[in-house]
């Protein structure tokens, strides 16, 4: 039996998962990035990190077969499938100050007010919050180090399919970022499928 989360066009959203049930995040209309969070359900102090998980893995990026690390360098995802094949380890979720600083904007949706309003109940104060695994994403690394933003790859239907390692809540926005080019416009749905194990 399967239970669905849909997370609408620039809105987060939330699922509990037992350790051993299957994630499948799916991109329901294509272009669209979602940024991904988990946190252990025992101890929301460990959280899914993409610095540990590139120090782990010894690269920038992941693939079909690899397992993903806390903070504290523990396993809490093994990718099953990932049919788009682009994630991005190294951006961060887009912020209330990037929309002013860069775009002079102050009542845009940001991913990183996404997470916060969906962990209201989790003891972490805002400054704390941790970076995301940007699901569907393409950042490119270019001679010299620098790397670009482009827009996500993903078609209609492309997924993310990951066992849980540990029990755990899992975050999804369906980023907001509407302005540089990494997303598809319009903004579109993210879909949490949750399977037993």
């Amino acid at each position: 039996m399967a239970t669905e989360v849909v997370i609408k066009g620039r809105y987060g959203g939330r699922a509990e998962l037992r350790k051993g049930q299957r994630l499948e995040v799916v991109n329901v209309e294509g272009g669209q990035i979602c940024d991904f969070f988990a946190f252990n359900r025992d101890n929301p102090r460990e959280h899914l990190s993409p610095s540990h998980t590139r120090s782990v893995l010894g690269r920038l990026y992941v693939r079909k077969g690899d397992v993903l690390s806390t903070v504290l360098r523990r396993p809490i995802f093994e990718i099953l499938e990932d049919t788009c094949g682009q994630n991005d380890l190294t951006i961060p979720a887009c912020d209330p100050q990037r929309y002013l600083s860069d775009y002079g904007l102050t009542d845009h949706r940001s991913c990183r007010m996404n997470l916060a309003e969906q962990v209201t109940d989790i003891d972490i104060p805002y400054e704390y919050l941790p970076d995301p695994v940007n699901l569907f994403q393409r950042t490119p690394v270019l001679e010299g180090g620098r790397y670009i933003r482009e827009t996500s790859p993903s078609k209609a239907g492309d997924k993310v399919v990951l066992r849980a390692l540990l029990n755990l809540i899992a975050v999804g926005s369906a980023c907001p970022q509407d302005l540089a080019g990494s997303n598809s416009v319009p903004i579109t749905d993210i879909k949490f499928i949750i399977h037993d194990a």
